[in-house]
């Protein structure tokens, strides 16, 4: 039986049609998704992304770290707040600057890994991911660092990421709360959006780039402690 095209786009432009159509471009949509991203894999890995509501903590995490211009001021402007916080490293970074490094866990500071080279992980080779991941664990362990914690650049994680960190036992190391400081804006920016988002238990992400966020951290930190909140490191579980 031919069809005319009056008669193929009459069939087409029924609701039903468009709805059968719907359902079967979003299913294959998330079929894609979880073959790139598959679930099972993701709620198996070990991963932090927000602490117990109920305990009224929250967590300040920098990406990007260390910096030799915005990691002395971040420190400065945590130990005059009189709070300490998780430093996600670049293992490039450790490596050219390892007395920052020292700085941060001397001051109560913990470190956490963000990767060798901050290379997404998604764009790399499957025998290339785990030494991103491991070279900059062995650099923090080095430097009298201690953790499983590990960060992605860019949050980039496939199937073949998530089954080497599930392998490895190395804990996925997200957040609730992504201010949005990787964007260039004032200090006073930052405050707002920090306080028109901020939760009981959130993992706070921020960066260790640009002078904006470390003018930000005392006002950062007097508005949650004003709401009631304590910071805390993050957890490794």
């Amino acid at each position: 039986m031919n069809f005319s095209r009056q008669q193929f786009n009459t069939v087409f432009q029924q609701p039903a049609t468009k709805v059968l159509l719907f359902l079967i471009l979003t299913a294959l949509i998330w079929i894609g998704y979880f073959t790139w991203r598959p679930p099972i894999l993701l709620l198996g890995v070990n991963h932090v992304e927000h602490l117990d509501p109920q305990t009224q903590t929250v967590a300040l995490t920098f990406d990007d770290a260390p910096h030799p211009l915005t990691t002395p001021m971040l420190l400065a402007a945590l130990k005059r707040a009189n709070v300490n916080a998780t430093f996600f490293c670049v293992g490039d970074n450790l490596q050219m600057y390892p007395q920052l490094a020292y700085d941060m866990i001397h001051q109560g500071n913990k470190l956490g890994n963000h990767s060798q080279n901050h290379h997404n992980l998604t764009t790399l080779q499957t025998a290339q991911q785990g030494p991103e991941m491991e070279q900059c664990f062995a650099l923090i362990q080095k430097l009298d660092g201690q953790t499983h914690l590990f960060r992605p650049p860019g949050g980039g994680l496939d199937w073949r990421a998530l089954r080497y960190m599930y392998n490895h036992n190395i804990t996925l190391a997200w957040w609730s709360n992504n201010v949005g400081d990787w964007a260039p804006m004032p200090a006073w920016k930052i405050v707002n959006h920090f306080k028109n988002s901020l939760r009981p238990g959130d993992i706070i992400l921020l960066h260790d780039a640009g002078t904006s966020t470390p003018q930000a951290i005392s006002s950062i930190v007097r508005e949650a402690r004003e709401r009631g909140f304590k910071f805390v490191l993050m957890p490794e579980s």
